[in-house]
């Protein structure tokens, strides 16, 4: 394919019943019925990885942008999560990627999930040790021949608009570029286009796309909601088009030759499943730049 590809996070599938072959199957045979031709390249738990591939093709799926989640504020674990970086992407790389998605995870009792979206607890030596970790795996990655690019995400030691530009301008370009999420941006109060135009060269290997609804963010910023409670269905995420974020300013803000994945990723739906990626595409097909075959 020439120019950016349109694919698909089953996500708002398996994070309800698991990341496995009974429900990703389905929901893989649903989403192609759809006309979803790739998907987030990721080996269900009861599945061997060198059958993925062939699995992915009986549904007439290609592996598309992935995702590295770790913690890094333990200085002690970087060597540990390096580790697990290098073989995720060693992985990913047989799966024919280029790019990789790196993001931070906070387990859901810790105040950034209590209190999210406000870079609740902000401690600048624990995010020059983010960075520190997230470099030593980005170079892991590099050795594997995938490029990390940095995703932020709400709930995550990478959270705020400070946070993002620290670690960009922190870590080589060379080593680190940008996987962003327009709705975790959104919901942590950037003006996502501007951004996105700042760090325009750093973009590569794709984006998650998603909306959001301001009033709920509104609500849950107000009532003090904790993460799992501020994104139940209906009430932050959104599906693209339907919601608040200004998402022909953020694909005008990609630079000019791009040809990673525009993914769309919708968490939650407020919509059923199927509704929600039928409705998510529709828009994608209008408004994204996409390639051709």
């Amino acid at each position: 394919m020439t120019g950016p590809r349109l694919a698909v996070n089953p996500i708002a599938y398996w994070l309800v019943d698991g990341r496995n072959t009974r429900t990703l199957g389905p929901a893989l045979t649903e989403l192609a019925e759809l006309g979803y031709n790739a998907v987030k390249a990721d080996v269900p738990d009861d599945l061997e990885a060198d059958k993925y591939l062939s699995w992915l093709e009986s549904f007439g799926m290609a592996p598309a942008l992935s995702l590295f989640a770790g913690t890094w504020d333990d200085k002690a674990r970087h060597a540990e999560q390096a580790e697990a970086a290098r073989v995720f992407a060693a992985r990913q790389a047989g799966f024919g990627q280029t790019h990789c998605m790196v993001s931070t995870t906070v387990p859901r009792d810790q105040p950034r999930q209590l209190r999210p979206a406000v870079g609740t607890d902000f401690d600048a030596d624990r995010l020059q040790v983010v960075i520190d970790g997230v470099t030593a795996s980005a170079a892991a990655m590099q050795a594997e021949g995938v490029t990390a690019v940095l995703h932020s995400h709400v709930g995550g030691w990478i959270e705020t608009e400070q946070e993002i530009r620290t670690v960009l301008d922190g870590v080589d370009p060379d080593l680190l570029g940008f996987g962003p999420d327009t709705g975790h941006m959104a919901w942590a109060g950037m003006d996502v286009p501007a951004v996105l135009r700042d760090y325009s060269d750093r973009i590569a290997g794709g984006t998650h796309l998603k909306d959001t609804f301001a009033d709920g963010i509104a609500v849950a910023k107000a009532d003090g909601l904790p993460y799992k409670e501020a994104t139940l269905p209906g009430r932050i995420w959104a599906e693209p088009g339907r919601g608040q974020i200004d998402l022909a300013a953020c694909v005008a803000a990609f630079p000019a030759g791009f040809t990673g994945d525009f993914m769309i990723e919708v968490d939650v739906p407020s919509l059923p499943n199927r509704e929600c990626h039928k409705v998510a595409r529709e828009w994608a097909l209008a408004n994204l730049p996409l390639g051709t075959p």
